[in-house]
Protein backbone atom coordinates (compact mmCIF):
# COMPACT_ATOMS: atom_id res chain seq x y z
CA UNK A 1 0.00 0.00 0.00
CA UNK A 2 1.46 3.47 -1.40
CA UNK A 3 1.92 6.50 1.39
CA UNK A 4 -0.03 8.98 0.88
CA UNK A 5 0.07 13.05 1.67
CA UNK A 6 -1.76 13.89 4.48
CA UNK A 7 -2.20 17.45 3.03
CA UNK A 8 -3.59 16.63 -0.68
CA UNK A 9 -4.75 12.97 0.39
CA UNK A 10 -2.73 11.77 -2.58
CA UNK A 11 0.10 8.83 -3.16
CA UNK A 12 3.01 10.66 -2.35
CA UNK A 13 4.25 9.73 -5.58
CA UNK A 14 1.70 11.71 -7.45
CA UNK A 15 1.68 14.26 -4.51
CA UNK A 16 1.52 17.95 -5.68
CA UNK A 17 2.05 20.41 -2.65
CA UNK A 18 5.31 20.92 -3.78
CA UNK A 19 4.03 23.19 -6.62
CA UNK A 20 1.45 24.88 -4.94
CA UNK A 21 2.07 28.63 -4.55
CA UNK A 22 -0.27 30.28 -1.76
CA UNK A 23 -2.50 32.66 -3.27
CA UNK A 24 -4.18 35.78 -1.12
CA UNK A 25 -6.76 37.66 -3.00
CA UNK A 26 -8.54 39.04 -0.81
CA UNK A 27 -11.91 37.22 -1.46
CA UNK A 28 -13.14 33.86 0.71
CA UNK A 29 -13.50 30.81 -1.68
CA UNK A 30 -15.65 27.94 -0.09
CA UNK A 31 -15.97 25.01 -2.28
CA UNK A 32 -19.06 22.11 -1.64
CA UNK A 33 -17.63 20.01 -2.35
CA UNK A 34 -19.70 16.57 -2.78
CA UNK A 35 -18.54 13.21 -1.37
CA UNK A 36 -18.14 11.29 -4.85
CA UNK A 37 -15.70 13.91 -5.36
CA UNK A 38 -13.77 14.12 -2.16
CA UNK A 39 -13.20 10.69 -1.66
CA UNK A 40 -13.35 8.97 -4.87
CA UNK A 41 -12.51 11.51 -7.74
CA UNK A 42 -8.59 10.69 -8.26
CA UNK A 43 -7.70 13.99 -9.56
CA UNK A 44 -9.53 16.66 -7.59
CA UNK A 45 -8.56 19.98 -9.22
CA UNK A 46 -11.03 21.40 -6.38
CA UNK A 47 -8.69 20.17 -3.33
CA UNK A 48 -5.64 21.50 -5.81
CA UNK A 49 -7.38 25.15 -5.54
CA UNK A 50 -8.35 24.91 -1.97
CA UNK A 51 -4.60 24.29 -0.94
CA UNK A 52 -3.42 27.19 -3.12
CA UNK A 53 -6.03 29.76 -1.66
CA UNK A 54 -5.30 31.20 1.50
CA UNK A 55 -8.11 31.33 3.72
CA UNK A 56 -10.47 28.96 1.54
CA UNK A 57 -12.37 26.02 3.10
CA UNK A 58 -13.79 22.85 2.17
CA UNK A 59 -17.15 21.14 2.76
CA UNK A 60 -18.19 17.94 1.79
CA UNK A 61 -21.75 16.85 1.55
CA UNK A 62 -24.85 16.99 -0.53
CA UNK A 63 -27.69 18.98 1.28
CA UNK A 64 -26.15 21.92 3.11
CA UNK A 65 -29.25 23.44 4.20
CA UNK A 66 -28.48 22.97 7.43
CA UNK A 67 -24.97 23.00 7.55
CA UNK A 68 -23.59 25.32 10.63
CA UNK A 69 -20.44 26.56 8.83
CA UNK A 70 -22.52 27.27 5.51
CA UNK A 71 -25.37 28.98 7.34
CA UNK A 72 -22.59 30.62 9.55
CA UNK A 73 -21.29 32.18 6.41
CA UNK A 74 -23.92 33.48 4.76
CA UNK A 75 -25.50 35.18 8.24
CA UNK A 76 -21.86 37.25 9.17
CA UNK A 77 -22.54 40.57 8.00
CA UNK A 78 -19.23 41.04 6.67
CA UNK A 79 -19.53 38.87 3.61
CA UNK A 80 -21.32 39.52 0.48
CA UNK A 81 -22.22 35.92 -0.70
CA UNK A 82 -22.71 34.44 -4.10
CA UNK A 83 -22.63 30.76 -5.71
CA UNK A 84 -20.54 30.70 -8.99
CA UNK A 85 -22.90 29.59 -10.90
CA UNK A 86 -24.39 29.78 -14.76
CA UNK A 87 -28.14 31.20 -15.54
CA UNK A 88 -29.88 33.49 -16.68
CA UNK A 89 -30.30 35.91 -13.58
CA UNK A 90 -26.66 34.94 -12.69
CA UNK A 91 -24.52 38.02 -12.45
CA UNK A 92 -21.16 38.75 -14.45
CA UNK A 93 -18.08 40.48 -12.44
CA UNK A 94 -18.75 44.57 -14.00
CA UNK A 95 -22.57 44.34 -13.25
CA UNK A 96 -23.51 47.42 -11.47
CA UNK A 97 -25.81 45.47 -9.17
CA UNK A 98 -22.99 43.25 -8.24
CA UNK A 99 -20.22 46.12 -7.84
CA UNK A 100 -23.11 47.97 -5.47
CA UNK A 101 -23.68 44.41 -3.27
CA UNK A 102 -20.06 44.19 -3.08
CA UNK A 103 -18.90 46.97 -2.22
CA UNK A 104 -17.33 47.37 1.65
CA UNK A 105 -17.71 43.70 2.32
CA UNK A 106 -15.61 41.13 1.68
CA UNK A 107 -17.00 38.57 -1.67
CA UNK A 108 -17.91 35.13 -0.44
CA UNK A 109 -18.11 32.72 -3.46
CA UNK A 110 -19.44 29.35 -2.80
CA UNK A 111 -18.13 26.66 -5.83
CA UNK A 112 -19.82 23.47 -5.87
CA UNK A 113 -17.31 21.60 -6.65
CA UNK A 114 -18.13 17.92 -8.66
CA UNK A 115 -19.51 16.88 -11.75
CA UNK A 116 -22.83 18.81 -13.46
CA UNK A 117 -24.86 16.27 -12.94
CA UNK A 118 -23.99 16.14 -9.27
CA UNK A 119 -23.01 19.69 -8.98
CA UNK A 120 -27.55 20.45 -10.30
CA UNK A 121 -28.08 17.85 -7.01
CA UNK A 122 -26.33 19.86 -4.63
CA UNK A 123 -28.21 23.24 -5.70
CA UNK A 124 -31.65 21.44 -5.73
CA UNK A 125 -31.25 19.90 -2.58
CA UNK A 126 -29.14 23.36 -0.22
CA UNK A 127 -32.35 25.51 0.32
CA UNK A 128 -30.32 27.99 1.85
CA UNK A 129 -28.08 28.79 -1.25
CA UNK A 130 -31.06 29.26 -3.49
CA UNK A 131 -32.06 33.20 -2.14
CA UNK A 132 -28.02 33.83 -2.91
CA UNK A 133 -26.94 35.70 -6.07
CA UNK A 134 -25.42 33.58 -8.71
CA UNK A 135 -22.39 34.43 -10.18
CA UNK A 136 -21.15 32.97 -14.14
CA UNK A 137 -18.40 34.41 -16.52
CA UNK A 138 -18.01 37.44 -18.95
CA UNK A 139 -16.00 35.44 -21.42
CA UNK A 140 -15.87 31.89 -22.75
CA UNK A 141 -13.30 29.88 -21.99
CA UNK A 142 -12.13 26.00 -23.11
CA UNK A 143 -10.75 23.63 -20.64
CA UNK A 144 -7.35 22.13 -20.58
CA UNK A 145 -8.48 19.65 -19.16
CA UNK A 146 -6.88 16.46 -21.36
CA UNK A 147 -7.83 13.75 -19.69
CA UNK A 148 -11.30 14.01 -19.00
CA UNK A 149 -14.46 14.28 -21.42
CA UNK A 150 -16.12 17.24 -20.02
CA UNK A 151 -20.03 17.16 -20.87
CA UNK A 152 -20.00 20.76 -23.51
CA UNK A 153 -16.71 22.60 -25.14
CA UNK A 154 -17.31 25.15 -22.01
CA UNK A 155 -17.30 23.31 -18.91
CA UNK A 156 -13.94 23.89 -16.83
CA UNK A 157 -12.52 22.15 -14.09
CA UNK A 158 -13.03 23.76 -11.01
CA UNK A 159 -9.28 24.79 -10.50
CA UNK A 160 -9.82 26.73 -13.63
CA UNK A 161 -12.98 28.29 -13.18
CA UNK A 162 -11.63 30.02 -9.89
CA UNK A 163 -8.41 31.16 -12.35
CA UNK A 164 -10.75 32.80 -14.78
CA UNK A 165 -12.82 34.01 -11.75
CA UNK A 166 -10.39 35.52 -10.29
CA UNK A 167 -8.81 37.01 -13.56
CA UNK A 168 -12.73 38.38 -14.27
CA UNK A 169 -13.21 39.84 -10.75
CA UNK A 170 -9.69 41.56 -11.41
CA UNK A 171 -10.64 42.83 -14.97
CA UNK A 172 -14.30 44.24 -13.54
CA UNK A 173 -12.21 45.90 -10.68
CA UNK A 174 -13.51 43.92 -7.81
CA UNK A 175 -10.40 42.20 -6.80
CA UNK A 176 -6.84 43.52 -6.31
CA UNK A 177 -5.06 43.43 -9.61
CA UNK A 178 -1.58 42.72 -8.24
CA UNK A 179 -2.66 39.06 -6.92
CA UNK A 180 -1.28 36.25 -9.01
CA UNK A 181 -2.99 33.24 -9.96
CA UNK A 182 -0.93 31.76 -12.26
CA UNK A 183 -0.23 28.97 -9.64
CA UNK A 184 -3.37 27.43 -10.12
CA UNK A 185 -2.71 27.21 -13.67
CA UNK A 186 1.13 25.78 -13.13
CA UNK A 187 -0.27 23.18 -10.46
CA UNK A 188 -3.19 22.01 -12.81
CA UNK A 189 -0.93 21.59 -15.88
CA UNK A 190 1.31 19.23 -13.04
CA UNK A 191 -1.41 17.07 -12.61
CA UNK A 192 -2.33 16.82 -15.87
CA UNK A 193 0.90 16.11 -17.24
CA UNK A 194 1.15 13.14 -14.50
CA UNK A 195 -2.15 11.64 -15.40
CA UNK A 196 -1.21 11.71 -19.04
CA UNK A 197 2.45 10.16 -18.51
CA UNK A 198 0.85 7.44 -16.11
CA UNK A 199 -1.83 6.78 -19.13
CA UNK A 200 1.14 6.83 -21.55
CA UNK A 201 3.12 3.90 -19.04
CA UNK A 202 -0.11 1.76 -19.32
CA UNK A 203 -0.73 1.74 -22.99
CA UNK A 204 3.11 1.31 -23.56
Amino acid sequence: MSEHCWRCFRPLKSCYCGSIVPIRTGVKFVFLMHPKEAFKQKTGTGRLASLSLVDSEILVGVDFSADRRVNELIGDPGYFPVVLYPGPRAFRTDDPGFREGSSGKTLLVFIVDSTWALSKQIMNRSANLHPLPTLSFRGSYLSDFRIKHQPKPYCLSTIESVYYLIRELQEGGAMDGSVDPEGLKTVFAKMVDYQLSCISNVRS
